[in-house]
C-alpha cells in the first residue's frame, strides 16, 4: 500500500461511508468543500492507484461514467436504467458470509479459482419509477 497521504485518506473514508457510488467528479465536489485545495488530478490518480491496491472499485456504469464503490467485497448491486445511479442490493452484515460461501461451491464446481465478481441487477430505481407515475 501507498504511503499515507491526507488526500488518500479522505477518499477512502468518504467512499467507504456511503452507500450510493459516486463518479470521480462528484466524489471531487465534496471532497472539495473539506479539503478546498485538494484538485481533480489528484482524486483521478489516487482512485486509479486504490483501485489497482484493490482498496477501492470501479463499477463501469451502463448509463455515463464509471462510479466507485469503497466496499472491495464481492457484492450485488442495482443499476437504475432510467438515472444511472448505482447502489448496493446485497450483501449487508453477515451476508457476505453466505455469498462467500456460494462463491466457494462455484469454485467447486467449475473446479476452479473466482478472482473476480461482478454481480448487477437492472431496473428502475424508487425516484424514477414514482416520476413515471407523476
Amino acid at each position: 500500500m501507498k504511503k499515507y497521504s491526507k488526500q488518500r485518506e479522505l477518499i477512502i473514508q468518504n467512499l467507504t461511508t456511503r452507500a450510493d457510488h459516486p463518479t470521480a467528479e462528484e466524489l471531487f465536489a465534496e471532497l472539495k468543500e473539506e479539503l478546498p485545495e485538494i484538485g481533480m488530478a489528484t482524486v483521478y490518480r489516487n482512485l486509479g492507484e486504490l483501485c489497482e491496491e484493490g482498496v477501492v472499485r470501479k463499477i463501469k456504469a451502463k448509463i455515463g461514467p464509471d462510479r466507485f464503490d469503497g466496499i472491495a467485497q464481492p457484492h450485488i448491486h442495482f443499476e437504475c436504467t432510467v438515472c444511472g445511479k448505482i447502489e448496493n442490493a446485497m450483501p449487508y452484515n453477515n451476508e457476505f458470509e453466505a455469498l462467500d460461501d456460494e462463491m466457494k461451491m462455484i469454485e467447486k464446481k467449475v473446479k476452479g479459482k473466482i478472482e473476480k465478481v461482478n454481480l448487477s441487477f437492472e431496473g428502475i430505481c424508487n425516484s424514477c419509477k414514482t416520476k413515471k407515475k407523476d
